[in-house]
């Protein structure tokens, strides 16, 4: 039997306060999807501690049954015993990494791809365009489809629009303003990067408006979070020391994400998971501007009004913490109607690159969300997470719908003097 977990073995304390109960059941998305126990969190924790008893291997059954999880952490906020099955699944899957239950293409992202901040973009662009093609020009029950990394739902699937240019090809590495109140690092994240460009551009706009002196690190490289999510602990070390240092060498007072998942890795996965004391204050921009530093109220007056709802993403919500601070923004914006959507903080079925490999069960747990949104009619669904944003923004693509995405960020820059309109 394999006996190599030495991850899950470090947790066997959160193990062995499960109790079974089932409450995990009644939260899970993935679980009111599939109706299958081992895919809830319950029958998860079973199948790790069978692996930890010596009763089970590390198996590419378990590898399966084990991945299908959207690290949403809703049963950790449920769970009458506070254990923590989210920690516990990513210890499983680093165990199976280390046990040779890893992917080619997993490999090549992860350990050569993601870490290489410039060759990242051009790449990605090159495989969301041949994406493209291939769901053009390929027949759905064509043979070749068998060869596609991620076969489910590829016909339906409508490719993030890669940017042209990079944020970190759009701004300097230092934005300065007159009189600085504080000189802040800027941690911006593959999404924003690559896919939302705008979205930096508006929180630097913000910052400086707010007399905030920001640098933003050409060193920088991704967070890892969908490295060390996938079970590559060792990987995620080296991007976790390399980001440290490279915000230590740019002296700064604190680090502002606009990422949810960016946000809660440098802020505590990094030491809670990784063992990296990533010691420099980090904060989400919305608790950067609401507890931090009181951001300025100089709206303009708007032109029109709009509607809004907001999403709450997993890893802001509950990661973090972070619910009432991305509203209270919202809420002080002129022209800006908001309207809370039930269950806003319910699981899109985004989790990274979940949506990728389990999309049926996606696109079954976006569906709930929008049948939420129906009533509501917004004319944007705003959320502080680009991995929701892109999820959300394909649904609406695919469904014609006529609502847009916002980041929080945007809608707070256009509504400052030399703001854009909606």
């Amino acid at each position: 039997m394999q006996k190599d977990h030495k991850h899950i073995a470090s947790r066997e304390d959160e193990l062995l306060k499960c109790l079974k109960c089932g409450t995990c059941l009644s939260v899970c998305p993935v679980y009111a999807e599939t109706r299958y126990e081992p895919a809830a969190p319950r029958g998860r924790m079973a199948l790790i501690e069978a692996v930890n008893k010596g009763e089970l291997e590390l198996s590419e059954v378990f590898r399966k049954k084990i991945n299908v999880c959207l690290n949403c952490k809703s049963c950790v906020e449920a769970c009458p015993s506070q254990v923590r099955a989210d920690d516990l699944i990513l210890c499983a899957r680093a165990d199976l990494v280390e046990a040779g239950k890893f992917t080619l293409l997993e490999r090549l992202i992860f350990r050569f791809f993601l870490k290489r901040g410039r060759l990242l973009p051009p790449v990605a662009r090159w495989a969301t365009f041949a994406g493209r093609i291939a769901n053009k020009i390929l027949p759905a029950k064509n043979p070749l489809t068998l060869f596609l990394p991620f076969p489910d739902g590829w016909k339906e699937r409508i490719y993030p629009r890669i940017a042209k240019k990079p944020l970190r090809k759009r701004v300097p590495e230092v934005v300065s303003v007159k009189n600085p109140r504080m000189r802040v690092g800027y941690f911006y994240g593959c999404g924003t990067n690559m896919v939302y460009p705008e979205v930096g551009e508006a929180l630097i706009k913000v910052l400086t408006h707010n007399d905030i002196e920001v640098v933003i690190p050409k060193g920088q490289i991704c967070c890892a979070t969908s490295i060390y999510n996938s079970g590559d602990f060792k990987t995620g070390v080296k991007h976790a020391k390399r980001n440290l240092k490279v915000f230590k060498d740019a002296k700064v007072d604190c680090i502002v994400v606009n990422c949810a998942s960016g946000g809660l890795t440098l802020k505590k996965e990094y030491k809670e998971l990784l063992g990296v004391n990533f010691d420099i204050p980090t904060y989400d921009i919305s608790e950067f501007l609401i507890n931090v530093i009181d951001m300025k109220k100089d709206f303009k007056p708007p032109e029109k009004e709009i509607v809004i709802t907001y999403h709450d993403p997993c890893h802001l919500n509950r990661g973090q913490g972070i619910k009432d601070e991305p509203r209270k923004i919202l809420k002080q914006l002129p022209g800006v109607k908001f309207i809370e959507m039930a269950e806003s903080d319910r699981c899109c079925g985004g989790g990274g690159s979940f949506n990728l490999k389990y999309y049926p069960i996606s696109k079954g747990i976006m569906e709930y969300k929008l049948e939420n949104m129906e009533s509501i009619d917004p004319d944007f669904l705003v959320s502080g997470c680009p991995g929701c944003m892109m999820r959300f923004e394909e649904t609406f693509l695919q469904g014609k719908m006529r609502q847009k995405v916002k980041h929080p960020i945007q809608l707070l820059a256009d509504a400052y003097p030399d703001g854009k309109n909606q």
